[in-house]
């Protein structure tokens, strides 16, 4: 069922205008926010989260609705990117930042890592990479319908970008992919797989993975996070922010926990800047609240 909906979605959705396929976006949000009371209490929670335990509650619904709209919008993203791939980095960005300390960091020859959140629209990155040269794998988590795994990264990867499966052979690809000099995505925000290890998330503990922390380490790659805000329907900004990760002291563990303080750090700081786009409808962190 899914794959003739995000197939509908693609074919029929993706050649209406696209002030319809917005509309469509918005009112699936609201939708999904009023009627869904996961949606509802998990965007709340997140949001509580980000603003603080100070915020007043309509800010705190405001920004939620804003997220589960931010979410839907993500399709219709995706149902134009299938029949109407950009042609030129400049049909998507607004404005662009700090794209040449990536290329720099490249030059250096041992890769790069990019982490990111599920804020704005994170996979326009795969549209923008081709036109700057960057040579991009993401992992990804494999999706257990093959039709629909097939389908999805089929157009994701319309523009050349590998997409790695979440998982043992994954990792040996994405070795391989940072040892030849390559870029690798991955986002960070959501333990997708069910394995990661609570550490502190907006004052709370939340199951981060530190396997983009591990992978920086092991191969002396420089580690960035990357943004793609959306500035109005079909338009995002682009920021890319290198993560100074602390110096190696030789006692493996104690590296990957300095490292996750200062990757967590950053991703906290632009959660903070576009609260109302950050749009995972997962509950975040578990309802058993551990100190």
């Amino acid at each position: 069922m899914y794959y003739w909906f995000l197939w509908t979605l693609v074919n029929v959705g993706g050649r209406m205008p696209m002030r319809v396929q917005y509309g469509a976006g918005w009112l699936g949000g609201m939708l999904a926010w009023y009627l869904s009371r996961r949606v509802r209490e998990a965007t709340q929670d997140h949001a509580r989260h980000v603003l603080g335990p100070g915020a007043p509650q309509s800010l705190v619904d405001r920004t939620a609705r804003s997220c589960a709209r931010t979410n839907l919008y993500y399709y219709a993203d995706f149902a134009r990117f299938g029949v109407h791939p950009p042609e030129s980095v400049f049909d998507l960005f607004d404005e662009v930042h700090g794209v040449e300390h990536l290329v720099n960091a490249l030059d250096e020859g041992h890769g790069v890592v990019l982490v990111g959140a599920h804020l704005g629209n994170s996979e326009v990155i795969a549209q923008a990479a081709a036109p700057f040269g960057v040579c991009l794998a993401i992992l990804t988590e494999p999706l257990e319908d093959q039709r629909v795994h097939q389908f999805v990264h089929r157009i994701r990867g319309a523009r050349g970008v590998r997409f790695l499966p979440a998982n043992s052979h994954g990792l040996r690809q994405s070795i391989s992919h940072l040892k030849a000099g390559g870029a690798l995505g991955l986002l960070v925000d959501r333990d997708v797989l069910g394995t990661a290890k609570p550490f502190p998330f907006f004052g709370e503990r939340a199951p981060i993975h530190d396997g983009a922390v591990e992978l920086a380490l092991r191969m002396k790659s420089p580690m960035f996070i990357v943004w793609t805000p959306r500035r109005a329907w079909g338009r995002y900004s682009l920021y890319i922010e290198r993560i100074e990760l602390p110096a190696p002291t030789g006692d493996r563990e104690a590296d990957v926990e300095r490292g996750m303080v200062t990757m967590v750090a950053a991703l906290e700081s632009g959660i903070r800047r576009w609260p109302d786009q950050w749009f995972p409808l997962e509950a975040i962190w578990p309802r058993e609240r551990h100190p």
